[in-house]
């Protein structure tokens, strides 16, 4: 059988639900979280300076974000669940393989946690989840007919 285009694409779309899987278990690795970890120390009692002041720890680093970038993460976060909510409507009135409806399965579990991080204000996290949703979701609206 000679090797066309025609049989490179039939290759490539019998291909692209595996490939799903394997970008989903990768994702999910990433999101794993380990038991055998012990949890960190508690912090020390705040012991007196050398005046005899008692001086909190300094405080715990962590992102900043402006305001702006805050606000362009949450309506950038709210676009991705809405667009990924738009293409989860259209492959629900499709019939599915079981792996397809796993992989659908993950799309509504990130739309939902993404939501869940909007309601709490982490907006970065909720950018992140939604754009997995809409990337998956995408990916599978692709490999449905």
């Amino acid at each position: 059988m000679p090797w066309t285009p025609v049989s490179e694409l039939k290759q490539a779309v019998a291909t692209r639900p595996l490939c799903a899987l394997i970008f989903l278990a990768i994702i999910m690795a990433g999101c794993a979280t380990s038991t055998g970890v012990e949890a960190p120390a508690p912090p020390a009692p705040h012991k007196p300076d050398h005046k005899g002041e008692v001086r909190s720890p300094p405080r715990k680093l962590s992102p900043d974000v402006g305001r702006e970038e805050e606000e362009h993460l949450r309506r950038a976060a709210e676009a991705k669940i809405e667009g990924a909510e738009q293409v989860v409507k259209k492959i629900e009135k499709k019939t599915l393989a079981k792996e397809q409806q796993e992989i659908l399965s993950t799309v509504r579990s990130f739309v939902s946690k993404a939501k869940e991080a909007l309601s709490i204000k982490d907006f970065s996290k909720a950018y992140n989840l939604a754009n997995k949703a809409f990337i998956l979701a995408q990916d599978l609206s692709g490999t449905v007919r």
